[in-house]
């Protein structure tokens, strides 16, 4: 007998394998802007985007009734990797 609570992790994991193929999409398009800045020696961090996509990131937080500060602490994780990649590309590239 499947109970609410697995009808709800069951859903849980269904949106995981979402998430995890959206990030994998996102990460293969920031794989793609690292080696673009690498070949052009352009720095790996750029904070005016930062803003931007936090700003964005804050939007479309409240847009969708999720707290702001949850999904900016997720993303500064995701940014913060890639900007760890971009300068490893950046490295192997000078």
């Amino acid at each position: 007998m499947i109970t609410k609570l697995d009808e709800l992790r069951i859903g849980i994991d269904e949106v995981d394998q979402q998430i995890i193929a959206l990030l994998a999409e996102r990460f293969r398009l920031t794989e793609e802007v690292g080696l673009y800045k690498a070949s052009n020696q352009l720095v790996a961090q750029d904070p005016n985007r930062e803003k931007q996509q936090f700003q964005k990131i804050v939007q479309l937080s409240e847009k969708n009734g999720i707290n702001p500060e949850y999904t900016t602490e997720i993303y500064r994780c995701l940014i913060d990797l890639v900007i760890s990649r971009h300068e490893v590309l950046l490295a192997i590239n000078s």
